[in-house]
């Protein structure tokens, strides 16, 4: 272990070659791009199985340390204190001097990771990628229904809990008003009832949470407004908020536009594109429905590129059945990333008909640099990208006729004329990086070490 210590340590509960996700390609951009800048990056992940201690991945080093979970359940929702943690604390002391950069809220990576870096005297900064982070049913949909304020209420935020643990919504509503002492008991329960009675001892353990991760952290990063926005509801301190958004590969960028500027199949069909996971939320059933509404001489098709969610409930045949019979709807392999680019620009528009608000999503910004028109769900962060460009539109979210309409429309238009392109700017990777690096010249000087920081040209 005798090479020089990191300017930044990442911790991250994911990271690439074994997960890739919107967040592991975010950070592994971040992490490229501050390298370039003259910073020295670690990265800090829990180990999955088949992954070594350590390995390099395009050019920082990653360290994996052991999870081992409790046997028994412990107060404080998923960010509980997991076995062999000594072995994240020595990963820590060999970078005595670097800044601590958290990205996820896990058992393997949550409050009490930032709590160790605190303890030794590294400067911390928490990035939130999703909603997850301050909301108990991870979509901050109340009752799953209608988006969410994001204020974290015991009584409100214990009774969706445990409506979405199965209770009836009356009953629901009782659980979250059940007394304080009485719910946190259950939390020690194993059963389905026990998780769903501690609904109000979680909710209160969220908001404890997140009151901590405040104080603990010397920087807050939220990587959309409405993210940043419910934050400042739940007391993040506005000297600490950083707003940062998402952005794009050089790499990318540069073969979007080339995949774009490609002479396409002539085809009179609409093609329209979904890129993502196999998850309710997400909403795939609704575009497929909205298809399937409209006349078969209708002249459009629907490509799937889904991978599978972490929780399968069925959904993904649910979604083949609705399709079933309709020659439009095509199920097709998920796509490695480097085969995007190319993929987005062989389709007309990408549908994004998200039941939840989102983050981000990347595939937004990856289908405007690719040309494509983008319909999305007028929540969250899909509408605060699409909103007011003339390459997308915004639609219910979950409104079949609504979706349907604007398929029939665009089928229709394209018929004439060419769909109208994103024409705006497209933040870059290195914009990131640009954001993290004068945040974390802010850092309180206090906590300051001596780091090649100094040394970085404006």
């Amino acid at each position: 272990m005798n090479e020089t210590p990191a300017d930044v340590v990442m911790a991250t509960a994911w990271y690439p070659p074994y997960d890739l996700g919107g967040t592991e390609i975010y950070l592994e951009g971040l992490v490229q791009e501050l390298s370039l800048k003259g910073l020295k990056c670690a990265v800090l992940v829990p180990r999955v199985p088949g992954a070594p201690d350590r390995y390099e991945h395009r050019g920082a080093t990653v360290w994996t340390y052991p999870v081992e979970l409790p046997k028994a359940r412990q107060s404080g929702g998923a960010t509980r204190r997991h076995g062999q943690f000594d072995r994240f604390e020595a990963l820590l002391r060999l970078n005595p001097h670097a800044i601590y950069h958290q990205h996820s809220w896990t058992t393997g990576c949550g409050l009490d990771h930032l709590r160790a870096a605190r303890a030794q005297g590294l400067r911390t900064v928490l990035t939130f990628h999703v909603a997850g982070t301050v909301c108990l049913r991870g979509t901050l949909l109340h009752f799953g229904e209608v988006p969410c304020d994001g204020m974290v209420e015991e009584i409100r935020c214990g009774a969706c809990w445990a409506e979405s643990r199965g209770a009836p919504r009356a009953a629901a509503w009782a659980i979250g008003r059940l007394p304080r002492a009485l719910a946190a008991r259950t939390l020690q329960g194993r059963t389905r009832l026990a998780t769903a009675l501690s609904a109000r001892a979680l909710a209160i353990g969220k908001g404890q949470e997140l009151n901590e991760a405040f104080e603990l952290s010397d920087r807050l990063v939220a990587v959309c407004q409405w993210l940043a926005d419910t934050l400042t509801r739940n007391g993040a301190p506005s000297d600490k908020l950083v707003l940062s958004h998402h952005g794009l590969a050089a790499s990318y960028l540069a073969e979007a536009v080339q995949a774009a500027a490609r002479k396409r199949s002539e085809s009179i069909n609409l093609r329209l594109v979904y890129l993502g996971r196999w998850d309710r939320a997400k909403g795939i059933h609704v575009a497929v429905a909205a298809l399937r509404r409209l006349p078969l001489e209708t002249p459009v098709e629907l490509s799937i590129h889904a991978i599978g969610a972490a929780e399968n409930d069925g959904y993904e045949a649910e979604v083949r059945a609705l399709a079933a019979g309709d020659p439009r709807v095509r199920f097709l392999p998920s796509l490695p990333h480097r085969d995007i680019a190319e993929a987005l620009a062989a389709h007309d528009v990408l549908l994004v008909p998200s039941l939840w608000l989102e983050t981000g999503p990347l595939v937004v910004l990856e289908a405007q640099a690719a040309g494509l028109y983008v319909l999305g769900s007028d929540l969250g962060g899909i509408a605060e990208l699409v909103a007011g460009t003339e390459g997308g539109e915004l639609l219910s979210p979950g409104s079949v006729r609504d979706w349907a309409e604007a398929i029939g429309r665009l089928a229709a238009r394209k018929s004439q004329y060419p769909l109208p392109k994103f024409q705006g700017p497209l933040r870059s990777h290195a914009d990131v990086a640009d954001d993290m690096i004068n945040l974390y010249r802010s850092l309180p000087p206090a906590l300051a070490r001596e780091s090649r920081l100094v040394k970085i040209d404006p």
